[in-house]
C-alpha cells in the first residue's frame, strides 16, 4: 500500500476517559467520556466494517480514542417463512467471544488491503479535517470522488488510498 497508516499506538487515550464513571450496560454513544467528547465536537468513528481502517488514515490532530468499555447487544429474531412476519425476538448482550469474532473479521479484512496492527479495545472519535463540517461530509466526498474515478466503494486498496487522500486534503490522482 502506498499510503502510510498510523494506528496511534503511542497515542494515549483522551483525558476524558479518566474518571469516566459507570459504564455498565451503556452503548458507545452513551458512555460519559464519549458524551463529553461529542459535546466538544468529536464524533464517533463509523463502526461499519467498510470503515475499519478510517482511524489509521485520519490525521492525528483530529483523532482521539478512549478505552472501549461499551456494552454491545445482539438481536436474534425468528420469521414466519411464508409471511415474513416476525414471530419472536430476543436481545442479549454480545459477550467477549462475539466481540473477538468481530475484531478477528475486521483484522482479516484490513490485512487483505495491507493494513495490520489494529489495536483492539478502542473507541475512536474523529473531528472533520479543515474544509469539512462533519465526518459524514468527508465520507460523502470520498464516495463522490470514488464514483468519479471508477473506484469500487468496498474495502480495497484504491478505496483506502482515496479516503486517505481526501481526509488529508491531498490532491487527487488521475
Amino acid at each position: 500500500m502506498d499510503i502510510a497508516y498510523d494506528w496511534g499506538l503511542d497515542q494515549p487515550p483522551d483525558p476524558a476517559a479518566e474518571n469516566a464513571g459507570e459504564g455498565a450496560g451503556l452503548g458507545p454513544e452513551q458512555l460519559p467520556e464519549v458524551r463529553t467528547l461529542t459535546a466538544q465536537g468529536w464524533q464517533l468513528a463509523p463502526d461499519a466494517p467498510l470503515y475499519a481502517f478510517l482511524p489509521a488514515v485520519w490525521p492525528r490532530e483530529v483523532r482521539t480514542w478512549v478505552p472501549d468499555r461499551a456494552t454491545r447487544y445482539d438481536t436474534w429474531y425468528e420469521q414466519d417463512p411464508k409471511t415474513h412476519t416476525v414471530l419472536r425476538t430476543e436481545t442479549r448482550e454480545a459477550g467477549p467471544a462475539m466481540m473477538a469474532e468481530i475484531d478477528d473479521d475486521h483484522d482479516w479484512t484490513l490485512a487483505r488491503v495491507g493494513i495490520t496492527g489494529r489495536p483492539r479495545g478502542r473507541l475512536w472519535l474523529l473531528k472533520p479535517p479543515p474544509g469539512y463540517d462533519s465526518v459524514d461530509a468527508v465520507l460523502d466526498r470520498v464516495w463522490q470522488r470514488a464514483q468519479q474515478q471508477g473506484i469500487d466503494v468496498t474495502m480495497n486498496e484504491a478505496f483506502v488510498q482515496l479516503t486517505a487522500r481526501v481526509v488529508r486534503n491531498e490532491p487527487a490522482t488521475p
